[in-house]
């Protein structure tokens, strides 16, 4: 998963303007996918940007004052959720208030998990303070890198935050990151395609998602009616997840045993691949993450585009988005057969990240002080760009008046899928990745790739 880069404006969107506008954060390449998509974006998005980007490994001092007796240093990916200038103002009011120094450390999603380890697993931690994706928490926990939260504070957590968001850090009883970001996916689209090709609303159910692409690129509305996160990175396997679910299905069984090499799982990437094979699906899939989705669907190149929360900003932003009056945010559908069995109208993969304390770090106390802090109503409530996970904030009138999404996001809550809390899920993952995009690239059928990955994942030592 890649960071922004010139041309896409990072948006503080909290009550504070950002700090990054005094402009002391780098560039750095994010390669040739990311150049192709930056082609698409609006001209004068460029032109309009008054602040500089984060840059991969970028580290921002927020500093107290004069004379501060501990330092936290914090890991968090530069991707989607909170942007880097708004977590940075966030951290940055934590400074004026508590007294104490923070670094943070921006890097992309890819790096942060083995940055993570080694810092676990240094005599002295790296990092204090580290974002947790919700599949990282069983290996965390059994492994020790992380503490749980304590009786009081997870009292408070409980009483708080559903257990639908809950449930995604909770391993063996004891809840090991405090929620932060309850990220997942959605359906954006371009409601002026919609309507040039013939049709006055999205997509309820795949095939009908199917029937409005082919009569967009028959029409000549689009060339490529769908852009989406299929590279061999952990995003494809969280677009697969929601298809699979699609279908009515799951990726591993109860027990912990893989299973998407049958029925729905199957029929998840058949249809992948045929979305790519037939030209529905913009073949720069194959090597994007969801920041170059955003981009090619703001610069109005794709009607569909699933992709994380952080993109409804974005795309209603007319200082860089071209579709700016014609984008809008629904449900991502399921098949026809499902809807009709099961009343199931939507399915969604959950991107849940915590924030946790790091096990071998020196300024705990300091470091929950941290997290409590960012974590908390008053700040999130400041910053509702992102889904909070306070179910007082999701229900209260300022929410409402603030997001007009916001019942779409809830809407779309009610309908997740998640991937398995596995302690070997990093291993797993990368099978999945191999073989799912084999099969896109045209080099196994679905079948076989399904087959092999399995067979992989089982042989696992």
């Amino acid at each position: 998963m890649a960071i922004p880069r010139p041309g896409h404006p990072v948006r503080s969107r909290c009550v504070r303007a950002s700090a990054l506008a005094r402009g002391d954060a780098g560039v750095a390449d994010a390669g040739p996918a990311r150049a192709l998509a930056l082609a698409f974006v609006p001209a004068f998005a460029c032109a309009c940007v008054a602040i500089l980007f984060v840059v991969c490994g970028a580290v921002w001092s927020v500093s107290a004052g004069a004379g501060p007796e501990v330092r936290l240093n914090v890991i968090y990916m530069a991707q989607a959720g909170y942007q880097p200038d708004e977590f940075e103002e966030m951290t940055r009011e934590f400074a004026r208030e508590s007294g104490i120094d923070v670094a943070l450390n921006f890097v992309r999603y890819d790096e942060e998990y083995q940055k993570i380890v080694t810092s676990a697993t240094s005599p002295v931690a790296t990092y204090d303070v580290v974002l947790v994706d919700l599949i990282w928490v069983a290996e965390f926990a059994e492994k020790g890198y992380v503490v749980p939260l304590d009786r009081g504070l997870a009292a408070k957590v409980r009483q708080g935050i559903s257990p639908e968001i809950l449930s995604a850090f909770e391993h063996r009883g004891r809840i090991w990151a405090m929620p932060f970001l309850a990220n997942f996916h959605f359906l954006f689209y371009n409601e002026d395609m919609l309507k040039r090709a013939g049709f006055d609303a999205p997509p309820g159910t795949i095939e009908e998602m199917e029937v409005q692409m082919r009569a967009m690129k028959r029409k000549g509305v689009v060339e490529y009616p769908m852009i989406a996160s299929w590279n061999q990175k952990e995003g494809l396997v969280c677009e697969y997840v929601w298809l699979v679910g699609a279908y009515g299905g799951g990726i591993f069984d109860s027990g912990g045993d893989p299973i998407f090499n049958h029925g729905p799982g199957v029929a998840a990437l058949e249809t992948m691949t045929r979305w790519v094979r037939d030209g529905l699906v913009n073949p720069l899939a194959l090597t994007a993450d969801e920041l170059v989705a955003k981009d090619v669907f703001i610069a109005g190149k794709a009607a569909f585009a699933p992709n994380w929360t952080f993109l409804s900003g974005f795309m209603s932003d007319p200082a860089v988005s071209r579709v700016a009056s014609h984008a809008r945010m629904g449900l991502l559908p399921v098949a026809q057969a499902v809807r009709d069995e099961t009343g199931r109208v939507s399915s969604s993969v959950s991107g849940f990240q915590g924030l946790a304390v790091m096990a071998n770090s020196s300024h705990k106390p300091e470091a929950w002080r941290y997290v409590e802090f960012m974590a908390s109503p008053e700040v999130q409530g400041r910053c509702l760009q992102e889904v909070p996970v306070w179910t007082s904030l999701q229900m209260s009138r300022e929410a409402c008046a603030k997001d007009p999404w916001l019942d779409v996001k809830l809407e779309q809550m009610r309908w997740l899928r998640h991937r398995p809390k596995l302690v070997r899920y990093q291993e797993i993952s990368a099978i999945m990745q191999r073989f799912i995009h084999a099969a896109l690239e045209g080099a196994m059928s679905p079948q076989e790739a399904l087959d092999v990955a399995v067979e992989r994942i089982r042989s696992l030592p």
